[in-house]
């Protein structure tokens, strides 16, 4: 049976002792009467009986204690498990490495979020992934529930700066909205970007398709014939199609061990010896933390395995393209042999098509270039994928198709479990984007006249 021990002659001398499940003696500290501490005891004894009790030992575990443990409990992709690595080693261990799990509260974590200098989309992510090993503390018996699930953190963007604001009287602009394309910016950047790279960006504007997909895409996979039936006659339609188990680029950076490390320096002193060789000056370069990767694996998720169908104009200038591309991945970079594009690579031929730029003048050993009016500022290939989707809601294409389209799941949602995607709903999909494509040629010679 429970009961107290005098512990002392401070403001808490009472402590409470309890029998634990194995037979053992527990105690818990820091009340100021003794009937308190008898009642705590006694109540860990009921929750004892009932198998509803929770070791307060076990709350106290510091919260860099328990991360190794959640994440081996983890399966996930090798992208997502370097980015929660990344969090907890950058911010969330040094921000509660020492904390006790059952310190960690809303409160808490609010605090230390508004403190944090970096990108406030990094401490939503910091903030969420604290949130789920919370959740996991709580299913494995350290915590009765976690404290943070289903609160939302505070946006900064209560505070509001007057010079932000734009037009209509309480209207403050969203810095962070993803910028789509309306069909005549998305054809000029394809103009102006030319080759497989304008193509990319087209056909992203028009199938919504993710950055991996794009990049991984085989010549196996694209063009391939689909027939319906629709009103009794055939309907035949062009599909890209995204593999199960290879249909996505991914890009890693990868911890690196001894083995690389090795191999990096081994690299390192034979380009060095080169050098030296040719009489050039060159330092030692700094030992890299990690190496990014490029491996081709499954696309982000089950419904994201789908066939995607492209409307007429995209489908002939695909065959236009496949006619005189050599590379077996359609979208690798041009004048390499069939490399991978990688973010960054393709980002610099992106940012200066939709941002604009300067004009360089003509010197000795350079021809100069011209410059470049502003497109779309800060548009990017996520913001491809929202186009492809705001155009299908302003198409108004049925749901169902949408979601195929995009490679969402339908979760907890009864109408997506009797919904279908029927020949009509593609028909009138690819009927409206023809329409697009035939509209932004038309604005675009009204612009040359």
């Amino acid at each position: 049976m429970a009961y107290a021990e005098k512990r002392g002659t401070g403001k808490t001398p009472w402590r409470a002792r309890y029998k634990r499940p194995d037979g053992t003696l527990g105690s818990e500290p820091g009340f100021r009467t003794k009937k308190a501490a008898e009642e705590w005891g006694e109540d860990q004894e009921a929750a004892i009986r009932a198998g509803r009790w929770q070791d307060p030992e076990r709350a106290r575990t510091p919260f860099a204690e328990f991360v190794p443990i959640w994440m081996a409990a983890q399966k996930a992709a090798p992208a997502t498990t370097i980015k929660r690595q990344r969090l907890l080693t950058r911010h969330l261990i040094p921000g509660f490495g020492t904390t006790k799990l059952c310190e960690i509260n809303i409160f808490t974590a609010r605090a230390w979020g508004n403190k944090q200098t970096c990108a406030q989309s990094t401490v939503g992510h910091a903030l969420t992934l604290l949130s789920m090993i919370l959740t996991g503390a709580a299913d494995a018996g350290y915590l009765l529930a976690n404290p943070m699930y289903g609160r939302r953190r505070q946006s900064d963007r209560a505070v509001h700066d007057v010079t932000q604001q734009q037009g209509a009287v309480g209207h403050v602009e969203d810095d962070d909205e993803e910028v789509w394309a309306q069909p005549e910016d998305a054809y000029q950047l394809y103009q102006r970007m030319g080759g497989v790279e304008g193509l990319m960006v087209l056909t992203a504007c028009y199938t919504g398709l993710r950055w991996g997909e794009l990049a991984g895409l085989h010549r196996s996979n694209v063009l391939l014939k689909r027939t319906d039936e629709l009103d009794g006659k055939p309907f035949e339609r062009i599909v890209f199609r995204i593999d199960p188990k290879v249909g996505a680029l991914h890009e890693v950076e990868f911890a690196l061990d001894e083995a690389d490390l090795k191999r990096w320096h081994e690299a390192e002193d034979a380009r060095l010896v080169a050098c030296q060789e040719k009489e050039w000056k060159a330092k030692r370069r700094k030992e890299p933390k990690g190496q990014v990767r490029l491996y081709l694996g499954p696309p982000k998720n089950r419904t994201s395995s789908r066939e995607v169908d492209l409307p007429p104009f995209l489908a002939q200038l695909w065959e236009e393209h496949l006619k005189e591309w050599p590379h077996e991945y359609v979208f690798s970079t041009p004048g390499t042999e069939g490399a991978w594009w990688r973010r960054g690579n393709y980002s610099r031929v992106l940012r200066p098509a939709a941002d604009g730029r300067e004009a360089i003048p003509r010197k000795r050993g350079y021809a100069g270039r011209g410059g470049w009016e502003p497109i779309l500022p800060e548009f990017t290939m996520r913001g491809a994928r929202h186009t492809h989707d705001t155009w299908m809601k302003e198409d108004r294409v049925d749901r169902s198709l949408r979601f195929k389209t995009m490679g969402w799941a339908v979760t907890g949602d009864i109408e997506g479990v009797y919904e279908h995607v029927t020949p009509q709903m593609r028909k009138e999909r690819l009927d409206a984007l023809e329409a697009r494509w035939e509209r932004s040629q038309r604005m675009a010679l009204a612009q040359v006249s």
